[in-house]
């Protein structure tokens, strides 16, 4: 009944969907069409029941530039989404590797425990690592794996950046977390990341700039499709505000994210765009992005 329910949500979840697809030149408003709904029924999963308990991964490394980290469209949006699921009475999981670690984990330390941290070794090792998050999954009853902005395999089996080049040397394969059968959601904006496998290739090709390179194989149960993948996180959160939690309110103002973003950029966070250590999104000009942000609050409301 309580599923029944929150078909309610629908229209109002279908706009910030809308919304929060907007283009910024990747073509996401074209990707968008192959998950409709999709960010209504992964709100579902997130807020129905039992709150859920999520792993979270995010981390993009940026090997290119002067000073290579980790990009700031993910772990954003990541932190927004893990401190929302705290917030509603489920929990959270930051997950990234080895190369992303200096840039996410001490982000993450004013607002997560040190042990809800998981750093996965690149290459080496990761194995016996992913074993201990089997373990731990089983041990905390884990149920939902939500990746954000994290590069995943495409055709030959290897992560390639927007400019398409091949990342290996620097990426752990988490998207082999999928193995672990739990409900998985994806949020992206490129189509190199997991999740994108719900998209026909052939689209993915015919609007994004090497796209028949970098397409994503794996797909997730649902799909958010977003101008920059921060904001899919944000249209997460705020979607599951629109459907009755206002526990998560103080995730939802443009202050939070300004303060947030300064600190993953404090740590190193680079822009993915033009690979420089500033407070901006995906070369977005800063009023354009929070505008984004404040519409998206505001449909939530």
């Amino acid at each position: 009944m309580a599923s029944i329910a929150s078909w309610r949500f629908y229209p109002r979840i279908a706009r910030i969907a809308n919304l929060a697809s907007r283009d910024v030149g990747r073509g996401s408003e074209t990707l968008m069409t192959f998950s409709r709904g999709d960010l209504f029924r992964a709100a579902r999963q997130l807020v129905t029941g039992r709150p859920a308990r999520a792993l979270v991964v995010t981390g993009f490394y940026i090997p290119q530039a002067d000073r290579p980290a980790a990009e700031t469209d993910g772990p954003l949006g990541a932190l927004e989404v893990c401190m929302a699921l705290r917030a509603i009475g489920g929990d959270a999981w930051l997950v990234t590797d080895e190369c992303c670690e200096p840039v996410i984990r001490p982000s993450a330390a004013a607002m997560l425990p040190d042990d809800h941290v998981l750093i996965a070794p690149v290459r080496e090792r990761f194995d016996g690592w992913m074993n201990g998050v089997i373990d731990l999954a089983k041990a905390e009853r884990i149920d939902t794996l939500i990746y954000i902005e994290r590069v995943g395999p495409a055709r030959d089996g290897r992560p390639r950046n927007m400019r398409g080049v091949d990342i290996s040397e620097w990426t752990a394969p988490l998207s082999r977390l999928t193995q672990m059968q739990l409900h998985t959601i994806g949020v992206g904006d490129g189509g190199n990341e997991i999740g994108m496998g719900r998209v026909a290739e052939y689209a993915i090709e015919g609007v994004v700039d090497h796209g028949e390179r970098i397409a994503c194989r794996v797909p997730t149960d649902e799909l958010i499709v977003s101008g920059t993948s921060n904001w899919g996180a944000h249209a997460l959160v705020c979607a599951m505000r629109a459907m009755g939690r206002p526990e998560i309110e103080p995730y939802l103002k443009a202050d939070w994210h300004r303060a947030t973003l300064e600190t993953i950029v404090s740590h190193g966070g680079l822009d993915g765009v033009h690979m420089t250590n500033v407070a901006t999104v995906d070369g977005l000009d800063p009023e354009r992005y929070y505008a984004e942000i404040a519409a998206l609050s505001a449909l939530a409301a």
